[in-house]
């Protein structure tokens, strides 16, 4: 298949205006900076360890969406945050997984302590977060 001129400059201006090349470890890094959150309160509110979060914010990593949940509640992230914050990761809630949803949940209810997001999960029969 052969594309034209106009289909080249249509796709070009398509990909410059949706494109989004931001990092995640920039983004944890900005939030870090405006919650006035340390690596280690990090840690210890997402439950990570500390050699992961500093792959993600020294490095171009590509973290996992279990990850990636976890710094979202780590970061005391509202919800429009943690889905900006999942988007640059790749990642979206889904309304079609349970897990999904009950994070959703305490996100939107300023639930972001892992123990009481833990107990949530385990109402129900989801896989809990590490604490």
């Amino acid at each position: 298949m052969n594309y034209n001129n106009n289909q080249k400059n249509n796709l070009s201006e398509f990909l410059n205006n949706n494109y989004d090349n931001r990092q995640f470890g920039v983004l944890v890094n900005y939030y870090l900076f405006q919650k006035n959150i340390t690596t280690t309160m990090l840690s210890q509110n997402s439950g990570l360890d500390r050699k992961l979060i500093s792959k993600f914010i020294d490095k171009n990593y590509h973290p996992s969406k279990e990850t990636a949940l976890a710094v979202c509640v780590g970061l005391k992230l509202n919800l429009s945050e943690a889905e900006e914050l999942l988007r640059v990761a790749g990642y979206t809630f889904s309304k079609s997984n349970q897990r999904d949803l009950i994070i959703l949940y305490a996100l939107e209810n300023n639930i972001h302590h892992i123990k009481e997001i833990n107990l949530l999960l385990s109402d129900v029969g989801e896989k809990l977060f590490r604490e």
